[in-house]
C-alpha cells in the first residue's frame, strides 16, 4: 500500500476517535471506554446528626426529680408534680420518680392516685427496704380508702420486707393498741393514751407523721 494511503488512513481513524469521544487506552478487553462527560456529579455527603446525649438527659430528669424532693420539703405538691413531669419521658421507670409522685398526690389528698403511684414504684424496686417504705406509705393511705384495718396489712407486708422499718413496727402497734382497747371497752381517758403510754401517737391520718417518714431524698 502505498505510504500516502497508509497516512490517509491513520488520520481518518484519528479523526474518527476524536469525533465520538471515545479511547481505546485503558480497556482490558479492548472495547471502547467512554471518556467524555460524566454527567451530573453526586451531592456531597450528608453529615447525620449526632445522637442526643442519653447521659445528659437522665442528668436533667434526675434534676427534675431531685427538684419536686425540694418542693415536697417546702409543702408544695402542685410544684413537686410539675417538676416530676418534666422528667417522665426519661425517668417514667424509675422507683424515685413514682416514690416522689405518690406523696404528692397524698399530700393533695388524692389517696388512689398516691396509693396507685406506690404501686408502680413498687414494681420497679428488688430492694427489700425500698419495698417495705413503699408498703409503710400505703398504710398511710388505706385508711382513706378502706379503713384502718386495710393498714394493718400493708405494715405487715411491710415488716416481712424489711424487719428492721421502725416505722412500720411503731404504726402497726400503735394501730393494735388502739384495737384492743377499743375491744376492751376501756375508758375515753385510757383510749387516749397510746403503746409508749403518753397522749396517742397513733394517728395514722397526721399527714405530718407521714411526711416525717415520707420524705427521704434520692440517692
Amino acid at each position: 500500500m502505498p505510504f500516502r494511503s497508509v497516512v490517509v488512513i491513520a488520520l481518518s481513524i484519528l479523526a474518527l476517535s476524536i469525533s465520538t469521544g471515545c479511547s481505546t487506552s485503558g480497556s482490558s478487553g479492548g472495547g471502547w471506554i467512554v471518556v467524555g462527560d460524566p454527567g451530573p456529579s453526586e451531592p456531597p455527603p450528608r453529615h447525620k446528626a449526632p445522637p442526643p446525649n442519653s447521659r445528659g438527659m437522665e442528668t436533667a430528669a434526675g434534676n427534675h426529680i431531685r427538684s419536686a424532693y425540694r418542693f415536697l420539703e417546702k409543702g408544695k405538691p402542685d410544684h413537686a408534680i410539675r417538676e416530676l413531669e418534666k422528667a417522665r419521658d426519661k425517668m417514667g421507670n424509675n422507683y424515685w420518680f413514682h416514690y416522689y409522685m405518690g406523696g404528692a398526690y397524698f399530700l393533695k389528698g388524692l389517696y388512689q392516685q398516691a396509693h396507685d403511684s406506690w404501686n408502680i414504684s413498687f414494681r420497679y424496686t428488688s430492694d427489700g427496704r425500698l419495698g417495705s417504705r413503699v408498703r409503710t406509705c400505703q398504710s398511710f393511705a388505706a385508711p382513706y380508702l378502706r379503713g384502718e384495718d386495710q393498714s394493718v396489712g400493708f405494715l405487715k407486708a411491710a415488716l416481712d420486707l424489711d424487719r428492721e422499718n421502725h416505722q412500720a413496727r411503731e404504726l402497726l402497734d400503735d394501730l393494735s393498741y388502739a384495737r384492743d382497747e377499743d375491744n376492751k371497752g376501756r375508758g375515753k381517758k385510757d383510749r387516749e393514751k397510746g403503746s409508749s403510754g403518753k397522749k396517742n401517737p397513733r394517728k395514722i391520718k397526721d399527714k405530718n407523721r407521714f411526711s416525717a417518714y415520707f420524705l427521704i431524698e434520692m440517692p
